[in-house]
């Protein structure tokens, strides 16, 4: 079985290359990956268990960090307790055979839930305009010095970094501002940046083709 000999649109799945498949796009008006149903259905699975196994461990997680740490404990002591509970200290084949083993038991000692649980709230979250960080001035990757992507100075002389794809919700202003919000990060709702907290910024319109290059990864680092 080839493309040439499929009826269009179907073509030769790219995942496993053995059974027909058609065009997945997660962006409108973008061409996506061709993709068989099993492979589409194994995709949409992994991403949903992670998401979901993110969403129940995180505040689990968070709030056991946030108690021992203030106990007393430093972030470096935390990380060599998670290291040894799952095996990342380990040699990689010793580490991954602990996982596997670790993994199956688990898998035995609890069943499946008879029920699922409720669908959660809706999000509701205010965002202040004016509390928002000012972007103020963008700067260059410097790599000779460890700085791989641009980076932003805030009217307040605070530097960030706007890390790649985030998922954003954009307000332009009168005045030719843009607000930029976040509201998640591949698809599940979190209305602040994974890495600095902010929950957004004000940035300037001189200023939104930098911050549009680094939501989408680029890190040629041009400046302002």
């Amino acid at each position: 079985m080839t493309t040439a000999t499929l009826p269009a649109p179907w073509a030769v799945c790219e995942d496993c290359g053995k059974a027909a498949g058609l065009p997945i796009s997660h962006v409108p008006g973008v061409p996506g990956a061709f993709m068989c149903v099993a492979c589409y259905t194994w995709h949409r699975n992994v991403n949903a268990a992670t998401a979901q196994l993110e969403a129940m461990t995180g505040p689990v997680v968070g709030a056991w960090a946030a108690q021992w740490t203030r106990a007393g404990l430093s972030d470096e002591d935390l990380q060599s307790i998670t290291d040894s509970l799952t095996g990342a200290d380990m040699a990689e084949d010793f580490g991954d055979a602990y996982r596997a083993r670790a993994l199956r038991y688990l898998r035995r000692s609890h069943r499946v839930p008879a029920t699922m649980p409720e669908d959660v709230p809706p999000a509701r979250e205010t965002v202040d305009p004016a509390a928002l960080p000012l972007l103020a001035q963008c700067r260059p990757a410097d790599p000779a010095h460890g700085i791989r992507a641009r980076y932003f100075i805030g009217a307040n002389g605070q530097a960030y970094t706007i890390h790649a794809t985030p998922d954003t919700l954009t307000l332009p202003q009168p005045d030719g501002m843009r607000l930029l919000i976040f509201t998640g990060w591949r698809g599940v709702t979190r209305f602040h940046d994974r890495v600095s907290g902010a929950p957004g910024y004000r940035v300037p319109a001189h200023l939104w083709a930098d911050v549009e290059a680094a939501l989408s990864g680029e890190d040629e680092g041009r400046p302002a």
